[in-house]
């Protein structure tokens, strides 16, 4: 898989690469870009662009100084397409809201269309299933004891955490892989923190209605 050196660290991505319209693919909290490996075999005709965003199941921790916040995430995405030279993506967003501030911030010029999936806007950061997650995340060690319940089927499988994200269940060997860089690397877990604790409601990270 592919690394590309950005200003907050390395970032992991696929590319099927070709001549066809670009899409690029952002996954969810902490997930990768296995998110989207059934939909990946249905678009031939098209280049298909997975970054791994630092989220919390990247494999390589960002660095330390990194604004890993929704703004700074979306910022990342944007220095990403920017770097591989991407015109006229179009843009799959999915579970956090955050590449939605490419536009407010008037960074969107390489996005020709916005496709949202089921996403965070105005006041719904983080929407209700995800704020108790997000309180644990402000505690001491609470991301290590997040990721050690995240092991455990009961947990895992619970409606109101991944059981709830599909009809027919998540496989647990997605599961795993999603939730093993976390579990292994306190640099991840530090990194899955700072995004967690910066989706507060009081705090001003999502875009809000202005009228």
């Amino acid at each position: 898989m592919p690394t590309l050196e950005l200003s907050a660290g390395p970032i992991d991505y696929v590319d099927t690469g070709g001549p066809g319209p670009v899409v690029v693919f952002t996954h969810g909290f902490p997930m990768n870009e296995t998110q989207w490996r059934k939909v990946m075999p249905r678009l031939t005709g098209y280049r298909c662009v997975l970054p791994t965003l630092p989220l919390g199941a990247h494999r390589t921790p960002m660095h330390r100084d990194a604004d890993l916040s929704q703004r700074g995430q979306a910022l990342l995405l944007g220095e990403f397409l920017e770097r591989l030279g991407l015109t006229d993506v179009t843009l799959v967003l999915n579970d956090w809201g955050g590449p939605q501030f490419l536009v407010s911030e008037g960074r969107a010029g390489r996005v020709g269309r916005l496709v949202l999936v089921a996403c965070e806007a105005f006041d719904n950061f983080p929407p209700p299933p995800a704020r108790p997650l997000a309180r644990l995340a402000k505690l001491p060690g609470g991301v290590w004891l997040l990721m050690r319940l995240l092991r455990t089927k009961f947990f895992r499988h619970n409606e109101k955490t991944y059981g709830g994200l599909a009809k027919h269940g998540i496989p647990d060997i997605v599961l795993d892989d999603w939730f093993a860089p976390a579990t292994r690397d306190r640099g991840i877990r530090r990194d899955l923190a700072k995004f967690a604790v910066s989706t507060g409601r009081s705090s001003s990270c999502g875009p809000r209605r202005t009228a």
